[in-house]
């Protein structure tokens, strides 16, 4: 029971720091915060899903079976997290494109 609760409360923060890093803020202007934030979680899904399915492919073939969903939602959120970062980074520096 302790190590299931401990596993529970890791896999949230994991959620919650995704949330963070996915947050695109506007001062004085909620909804477009909350509007741009969701957008952001939507344009970056496929990239986030594209390489948790090769991460998760790789591993089932290392380790010859089928991974259990919450360690397939830990390398879900894990990658969402470092592709947010670098696109959050990309977007407050204000790079532009070719």
């Amino acid at each position: 029971m302790k190590k299931e609760l401990k596993e529970s409360i890791s896999l949230w923060v994991i959620i919650l720091v995704y949330l963070l890093c996915s947050v695109r803020y506007f001062p004085g202007k909620a909804l477009k915060t909350v509007t741009e934030s969701v957008m952001q979680i939507f344009a970056v899904a496929p990239i986030t899903i594209g390489g948790t399915i090769i991460v998760v492919s790789l591993l089932q073939q290392v380790l010859g079976g089928k991974l259990p969903w919450d360690r397939v939602l830990r390398i879900f959120f894990t990658i969402g997290i470092i592709v947010e970062f670098l696109y959050g980074i990309y977007n407050y520096l204000g790079v532009k494109g070719i």
